[in-house]
């Protein structure tokens, strides 16, 4: 339960990161960037944290 808790909250930390983002953008640029490139960014951010945290462990 732990680790869904743990997963969720670094779902949510990084689709605040990537809406803090968007929102620093021009008004143009941001009305320019449709909706799936967003999610897209969230979960390349995702899959890159977890590879990163899984290359650390050892078996």
């Amino acid at each position: 339960m732990e680790r869904l808790f743990r997963a969720a909250g670094r779902c949510a930390l990084a689709f605040l990161l990537v809406l803090g983002l968007v929102a620093l953008l021009p008004p143009a640029v941001r009305a320019a960037v449709p909706d799936g490139v967003i999610g897209g960014a969230v979960a390349v951010l995702m899959w890159v944290l977890g590879a990163r945290r899984m290359a650390g462990r050892s078996r």
